[in-house]
């Protein structure tokens, strides 16, 4: 009877401590949850979505793709690079996807962490020629600006898959499936989540931080219109809501203006008040004026 029971408190007390061990043991992440890539930082509780907003760079990707438009500036920082460097128009539309391959919804999931071979080679070949700098970080830059060394691309390395990891690029291999198991540039076909609706509020604050970061031409041209049209109103206002013709006049002779025009007045409603006054004066007879008149007309006249 004694063995039963130490039998069944031994089989309680590792019950409770596998209870235990299951509770303390994180949840397993889901895999298609976005994760952080590359100098991209996600929010690792969303998924994919369709962008229907906000995704001026990388567009190819925005029916589904873990970059928002948050990241639009960083995006464009790494694209502008081999432009500002002057790079061959190839070289500059290689390095654009590269740079965009965080939005692949596969690679922003990891689900997908290689670039195919084939992706690196082409990139290499079109860009062999152009000088490259070391950045702090280790991985390699455009070369431009005030860079102290530089060096063509050919000189630094001799392959394409040497060029993607010096890039900060995880190099894949020959027999992986193009676009299932290494990025290929491909856009895939799924549809991401629907995103969340913006509010009015939340948009135009994201349009003009965007414009403060990076001005357009048309957001210049529209600020340049708004700006003439107040000038522009605020003289013809005070042009035509002038009561004195419209010259812009001190205050002090305001001011003595409408006191000669308040003295101009008050002398006009004198002279009408006395000369209306006189004429009611003389139309106006006295009690005394009645009886005289009453007798004279009453004495009998003298034959």
């Amino acid at each position: 009877m004694m063995r039963a029971a130490h039998v069944c408190a031994a089989l309680l007390l590792a019950a409770l401590l596998m209870g235990d061990a299951a509770l303390a043991e994180p949840k397993a992440k889901p895999d298609n949850t976005c994760r952080s890539a590359g100098v991209l930082k996600f929010d690792q509780e969303t998924h994919p979505m369709q962008r229907t907003k906000g995704m001026e760079v990388c567009s190819k990707y925005r029916k589904s793709t873990c970059c928002t438009a948050s990241h639009s500036h960083a995006l464009r920082l790494k694209i502008r690079e081999p432009v500002v460097a002057k790079f061959s128009r190839k070289c500059q539309r290689l390095t654009e996807e590269m740079a965009c391959s965080s939005c692949h919804p596969l690679m922003g999931t990891w689900q997908m962490k290689n670039v195919c071979p084939s992706v690196c080679n082409d990139w290499y070949d079109a860009c062999k020629d152009e000088y490259y700098a070391y950045s702090g970080a280790g991985t390699l830059v455009p070369c431009y600006g005030n860079a102290l060394v530089c060096s063509p691309l050919s000189a630094i390395t001799n392959s394409g898959a040497d060029f993607c990891v010096h890039m900060g690029f995880h190099v894949g291999s020959d027999t992986d499936a193009e676009g299932i198991e290494c990025f290929d540039r491909s856009v895939p076909e799924q549809l991401g989540e629907a995103e969340p609706t913006e509010p009015w509020q939340m948009q135009l604050k994201r349009m003009l931080e965007e414009e403060a970061e990076n001005p357009s031409g048309l957001f210049i041209a529209g600020v340049f219109v708004l700006a003439t049209i107040i000038l522009m109103g605020g003289r013809f206002a005070r042009q035509f809501g002038d009561p004195f013709g419209g010259d812009q006049l001190s205050l002090m002779e305001v001011r003595r203006l409408q006191q000669v025009r308040y003295e101009r007045g008050e002398q006009m409603y004198d002279d009408e008040t006395d000369s209306s006054s006189d004429e009611e004066y003389a139309h106006r007879s006295t009690p005394d004026d009645e009886d005289d008149e009453h007798e004279e007309n009453s004495t009998p006249s003298s034959s």
